[in-house]
């Protein structure tokens, strides 16, 4: 089979021929429907979050096919079902696996980011039955991003809910892809108005259109000024899908005492905390991880329902995958690039 392959950071994937992998016990093989191209991957790649333990590897952590081949033991699945994966492997016993949370492993085999191959690939193989969630109405390649560019924002509003007030505003920085959905998942379950704030017009075009209260340029001098003004003195709740210095700071310094911060983006900044300095009292911070099987569940049943509308997808084939990197490096994807192996 076909796999783009890293052989080194900061160098260009390479389309290689590998061997089909065969599943072992209790193992999946799911013919590659679709691999969303996230932020994340340019990070790896380009060496700023240096976590592979091999190379080469095959990367890609969003995605979804269709049941190829089961291992011995297998149950619950059926060759030629439609699933998502659910890319948080873990090792299955530590306390996090055996809550449900196995993104957060302390001994983690993510999808396409540890020794684990992921889904830039024809075929990708899956530890176990239980990270395949099924899918009814949606095409695999539709459901990809799902498994992350929804995952990850619905994991982190969920968690904050208890801090969204309907008469406080709430402050999104990033509209990407994960941020487009945050804005869907925030008007679905939130119910507070939103400030969106981005660098890219066309971005803060699509904020508006998904129903942001207000969109502010992330590069205008007086940005904290209006976010404060704007809020009335200050956010409930928080989420930077940027993580740079200037983002981490905007977020803690427009956040209310008693507000949350949520920090999902990774472009490698650090949150300096300073009560009376850059934060207030009682501000609550946390950096959320991905999501649960169940959360993955939950995303693809309000997908499939129609609630929660797709961001705008396109689809590139494996051997355009340099291409893809690069666009999304010089800020030209829309919403979501699908590599469709």
């Amino acid at each position: 089979m076909k796999a783009a392959r890293l052989h080194a950071y900061k160098q260009p994937f390479s389309i290689d021929e590998v061997p089909v992998p065969d599943p072992g016990p209790g193992e999946v093989l799911v013919r590659v429907q679709g691999s969303g191209f996230c932020h994340s991957d340019l990070h790896v790649t380009d060496g700023e979050i240096a976590i592979l333990p091999r190379m080469p590897l095959t990367l890609g952590h969003e995605n979804a096919g269709i049941v190829e081949a089961a291992g011995t033991g297998v149950t619950g699945v059926t060759r030629g079902q439609p699933v998502a994966v659910c890319g948080g492997w873990g090792c299955g016993v530590c306390d996090y696996c055996v809550s449900g949370e196995d993104q957060l492993c302390v001994a983690p085999r993510w999808a396409g980011l540890s020794d684990m191959d992921g889904g830039y690939a024809e075929y990708i193989l899956v530890p176990a039955a239980r990270y395949l969630v099924p899918l009814t109405t949606l095409a695999p390649k539709e459901a990809a991003p799902l498994t992350d560019a929804a995952l990850t924002p619905y994991r982190a509003v969920r968690r904050a809910l208890p801090f969204i007030q309907p008469d406080h505003a709430v402050l999104v920085i990033g509209i990407g892809g994960l941020g487009q959905y945050s804005l869907k998942l925030l008007h679905l379950l939130g119910g507070a108005p939103v400030i969106a704030v981005d660098t890219d017009p066309a971005k803060l075009e699509i904020a508006r259109s998904e129903g942001a209260a207000h969109v502010l340029d992330g590069r205008d001098p007086e940005l904290a000024a209006q976010v404060a003004a704007l809020s009335k003195g200050g956010v409930s709740a928080a989420f930077d899908f940027v993580g740079a210095d200037a983002t981490l700071a905007l977020a803690l310094a427009a956040t209310r005492t008693g507000g949350k911060v949520t920090h999902i983006g990774l472009a490698g900044g650090e949150a300096r905390l300073k009560p009376l300095a850059s934060t207030r009292f009682e501000v609550l911070f946390e950096a959320t991880l991905w999501g649960t099987i169940k959360e993955l569940r939950e995303v693809v049943a309000l997908a499939e329902s129609g609630l929660l509308a797709p961001i705008d997808l396109e689809y590139a084939p494996l051997s355009a995958i340099n291409q893809v990197h690069d666009r999304l490096k010089a800020g030209h994807v829309k919403g979501r690039v699908v590599i469709v192996p």
